[in-house]
């Protein structure tokens, strides 16, 4: 009998608008066994990362960002890398009637941890750790 083929683990998708959708789709259809409450945390921390990096970092080469994850004992790690920004991700404080800034607060109470860290090419990644309950 053949070896499964393992789950994709990285996604390009294009710089604009719908990347996040597209995104989501593709954690569902990769990682059909999480709980439905990790799955919806880590939706919503990778959405949250991937509309960041649209809205406010310039696309890597080509024209895109990329996604990965990585699963683990404890928790599932997605990873947005894209092309630089003059800004740092950072929690805004919250304004509850705002439409936008509040991003990185939710990243930061649905994960157990999130960083962004440059990769020396200009590039950067930004990162969060959602907890398997």
């Amino acid at each position: 009998m053949p070896a499964a083929i393992p789950a994709p683990e990285r996604l390009r998708v294009p710089h604009q608008s719908g990347a996040a959708s597209q995104v989501r789709r593709w954690l569902r259809e990769s990682l059909p066994d999480l709980p439905d409450e990790v799955r919806d945390d880590l939706l919503v921390c990778a959405t949250e990362l991937v509309s960041n990096a649209v809205r406010h970092a310039r696309p890597l080469p080509g024209g895109d960002v990329c996604v990965s994850y990585e699963l683990g004992p404890a928790d599932v790690e997605v990873r947005v890398i894209d092309g630089g920004s003059r800004t740092h991700p950072h929690v805004c404080a919250v304004n509850l009637d705002s439409a936008h800034g509040r991003g990185m607060f939710i990243v930061s109470k649905l994960s157990n941890d999130w960083g962004a860290r440059s990769l020396g090419d200009g590039t950067q990644e930004v990162w969060a750790r959602i907890p398997v309950r």
